[in-house]
């Protein structure tokens, strides 16, 4: 690549932090605020956004070779839609957008396949209210190469978005196509955000003291913590529903994600999220994972909603065990699930992944902590 990487941990931490003004941006994003032109207006480290449309798959992939932080989200679109907007991901901003602002977003991307004669991926940019009508500005069309490289968009509003609707909209429906996005940053006040010539290291996942996490105290005890629970960076994926962040401030960790199935799905993996356990697993070794959960709606005998668990690879045809099944009230509560690995998996190549799409249903997920035991 051509340009300065601008990197920070993409896959540290995946929700967006609500700050009620850009002066009282949390720690991490304060001091990433200072590297950017311009003042930052959304979160770079998160990349679980909200995605809608026909014909897609959606997914996440972490890879030490991802610029940025090492994680990126894959599109997956079948058919070129009628319009560009058919499918779409919006990356939600921490900011209004005033009348006359400066608004720019850069994004690193590379395509995977296409059926475009000139082998480029296609992203249409808007900047835009998530709300009717619609109204946005600075419509642009991306032509996107099979390298990872980095794209900006500038453009000067032309009206009012309120904090509450304002999001970039990346359009992806301009043929079928796979596509990978990676960190994405926006700021108000510059044209540009690359000409700075920012350069961060990018921290690699690692174990993190269990000390300096929160978590119920009866997991103090536990074993060895051998995920990251602040680190978000889920794999998300399936066409059999939809997934949205949370800021939960009554939950450990104040973060969490809804999972929505409209039905049931034809395999209960349809709608699914998979967490990255960070070192090797060996034959014979225990586990215990603490999920915080709760129902929102769920169309079961009983109104509970079914979530089930395995502990499997990251990459297909995704091989695991320890095949579980659990159902959470409408209540926030804890469930621990044991597993006994029955075969061996690289660092970073196992995850424990759940599945929704075995009812119609809208589930919450909290924080997940994963014990090593023995």
């Amino acid at each position: 690549m051509n340009h300065t990487s601008i990197t920070l941990a993409a896959g540290a931490a995946l929700l967006a932090v609500a700050v009620p003004a850009l002066a009282q941006l949390p720690p991490e994003l304060a001091a990433f605020d200072e590297q950017v032109p311009g003042d930052l207006i959304n979160d770079p480290t998160r990349i679980d956004w909200a995605s809608y449309g026909d014909s897609f798959e959606t997914s996440g992939r972490q890879a030490a070779d991802i610029p940025g932080g090492g994680a990126a989200r894959v599109f997956d679109i079948k058919a070129k839609g009628a319009f560009p907007y058919t499918v779409a991901t919006n990356v939600p901003l921490l900011a209004e957008i005033s009348a006359g602002d400066q608004v720019t977003v850069g994004f690193y991307a590379r395509v995977v396949s296409t059926e475009r004669s000139d082998g480029k991926g296609i992203i249409g940019v808007r900047f835009q209210e998530n709300a009717a009508p619609y109204g946005g500005f600075g419509d642009t069309t991306m032509l996107v190469g099979s390298e990872w490289e980095w794209y900006e968009v500038s453009a000067r509003a032309d009206k009012r978005i309120r904090k509450a609707d304002a999001i970039v909209a990346l359009q992806l429906a301009g043929a079928r196509q796979q596509i990978e996005i990676g960190q994405t940053i926006v700021v108000k006040g510059s044209p540009t955000i690359i000409a700075k010539q920012i350069a961060a290291a990018a921290p690699q996942p690692s174990l993190k003291d269990p000390a300096s996490i929160e978590m119920p105290d009866s997991l103090r005890s536990a074993g060895q913590l051998i995920n990251d629970p602040i680190n978000r960076a889920w794999a998300h994926g399936g066409a059999g529903g939809s997934w949205q962040g949370l800021d939960i401030p009554e939950i450990w960790l104040q973060k969490a994600t809804r999972f929505t199935t409209t039905q049931v799905g034809a395999n209960r993996w349809d709608l699914t999220t998979a967490l990255p356990i960070i070192p090797e697993v060996k034959e014979g070794d225990q586990f215990m994972v603490a999920v915080v959960a709760r129902t929102i709606s769920a169309q079961t005998d009983d109104g509970k909603g079914l979530i089930y668990a395995r502990m499997q690879s990251s990459t297909p045809p995704y091989e695991g065990f320890g095949d579980k099944v659990f159902k959470i009230g409408d209540r926030w509560q804890m469930v621990n699930l044991p597993f006994t690995a029955t075969r061996d998996f690289g660092a970073g190549d196992a995850t424990i992944t759940l599945h929704f799409a075995g009812a119609a249903q809208s589930v919450e997920i909290g924080p997940v902590y994963v014990f090593k035991t023995n």
